[in-house]
């Protein structure tokens, strides 16, 4: 069961990228963002006042891992600092996702879990595996093999500002990753709560980039609607829901859930950037990606 869960949610985040892909372009970035957080908020909410209460409907072992726990006011000025951190991620995230194409884009990404491994080696003292280590070797070549490619379409990775926010939003999910292994660890609280209260503080906080950075500038970054938008909160919340859901503790799912996630999510944002968004040169973009899933599985076994 947690496989199928897996796979779907893998499915609905490489959907979440295409529809980002589909809505910054040509668009104001922050008020794309609110609106995206706003819904994903709003989904939230209710497993937030319910948790409160009526914590009884959470019985049994799949609404359990929606439970959303109380926490002291430390443990919700740590959720507040991850959100700082994913925020910050999302910024330079959505900034790259404008100007660079999506078949770039997504294998870059899936760089994070080398960076996290990296993270993990120097922060926590975790020791590499020879596999892991052969995985962050396999990342670094594709890197190399992305700007190779991305020479054919007129992006110079060692002076384009876009890869390089890419590189840093990649950078900082991975330390959001080493951040989260705090809470869930050292903190004791449940990824439900995590979740729940990282939606609600992204939303307060775009809230104010919206009403005094945007919303005064307006003039000079128009906004377009575009239903996208809720597409992408949708599909996010869903499948963090799904995921959740999805996640127990046996051996087998903690290692291969990852790689289902990361390994989907790309390869769907991949195919559709061919066949949506005719982007060109995906010959020479073929090699590194086949590196980048070659890592995953290396990193993730």
């Amino acid at each position: 069961m947690w496989v199928i869960l897996s796979l779907i949610s893998a499915v609905l985040l490489g959907f979440y990228d295409i529809f980002k892909k589909q809505t910054v372009v040509g668009n104001a970035i922050i008020p794309v963002l609110f609106y995206s957080t706003m819904i994903s908020g709003a989904m939230f909410l209710p497993f937030i006042l319910l948790s409160f209460l009526k914590p009884e409907l959470f019985a049994g072992d799949i609404m359990s891992k929606l439970f959303i726990e109380p926490i002291t006011p430390r443990q919700h000025l740590l959720i507040l600092g991850k959100t700082a951190i994913i925020l910050c991620s999302w910024m330079f995230s959505y900034s790259a996702m404008k100007h660079l194409p999506i078949t770039v884009v997504g294998p870059v990404n899936q760089l994070r879990p080398a960076i996290t491994v990296i993270l993990m080696f120097f922060v926590f003292r975790e020791s590499l595996t020879w596999l892991q280590g052969a995985g962050v070797v396999l990342a670094l070549i594709s890197f190399y093999f992305m700007n190779r490619s991305g020479k054919l379409e007129g992006i110079q990775f060692k002076s384009n500002k876009w890869v390089y926010m890419l590189l840093a939003s990649a950078v900082l999910v991975a330390l959001s990753g080493v951040y989260d292994k705090f809470l869930l660890s050292k903190e004791v609280i449940s990824p439900a709560t995590i979740q729940a209260w990282y939606t609600i503080y992204d939303f307060l906080m775009m809230a104010v980039l919206f009403l005094f950075i945007w919303y005064p500038n307006r003039q000079k970054q128009p906004f377009e609607w575009r239903w996208g938008i809720v597409a992408m909160a949708v599909f996010v919340t869903v499948a963090d829901v799904i995921y959740l859901t999805g996640l127990k503790q046996e051996a087998a799912v903690v290692v291969l859930i990852p790689l289902i996630l990361y390994g989907v999510r790309l390869i769907v944002s991949f195919v559709y950037g061919i066949f949506g968004f005719k982007e060109q040169n995906i010959r020479s973009k073929i090699i590194p990606l086949l590196m980048v899933l070659a890592a995953l599985v290396c990193l993730c076994i």
